[in-house]
């Protein structure tokens, strides 16, 4: 919220700011109020199981979109192709669903299993992101 608190005061329009890391909490009461602040939350890190689980990230999404939530969410997992804090070998090893197709592969699916449609996905996955990247609204 501190966050959201400073930009505001800044005149930054919160409606264009995503809030990332937002996947490492299963805090809903602070997850609605960013949102309701005017913001997009990045549920992200998917795979970062040291962090929070993959399933208690799922669930988390999924009750989001349960209250209504998904056209402020974007997903993503934060994997990348170098990390310079763990040797590009131990990577597997620590985390072993941090790789691109993590989000594709299991979350997606898993997702479903908890009751998130199509629509709530593709709000997610494409229309957000395509929202905030845009260039409507004079940015």
């Amino acid at each position: 919220m501190d966050q959201q608190k400073i930009f505001a005061e800044e005149g930054v329009d919160l409606t264009r700011v995503v809030i990332g890391h937002s996947g490492n909490t299963t805090d809903l009461d602070y997850l609605e109020e960013l949102i309701v602040n005017g913001s997009y939350i990045g549920m992200d890190r998917f795979g970062i199981d040291a962090l929070l689980s993959t399933e208690d990230r799922v669930k988390t999404v999924a009750t989001m979109c349960e209250r209504g939530h998904a056209d402020k969410m974007v997903l993503s997992h934060d994997a990348s192709c170098y990390w310079e804090a763990l040797p590009e070998h131990m990577l597997p090893a620590i985390l072993p669903n941090w790789h691109y197709l993590h989000i594709h592969d299991d979350v997606i699916p898993a997702l479903k299993s908890h009751g998130v449609t199509e629509e709530q996905l593709h709000t997610m996955l494409v229309d957000n992101p395509r929202k905030i990247f845009s260039l409507k609204g004079g940015y």
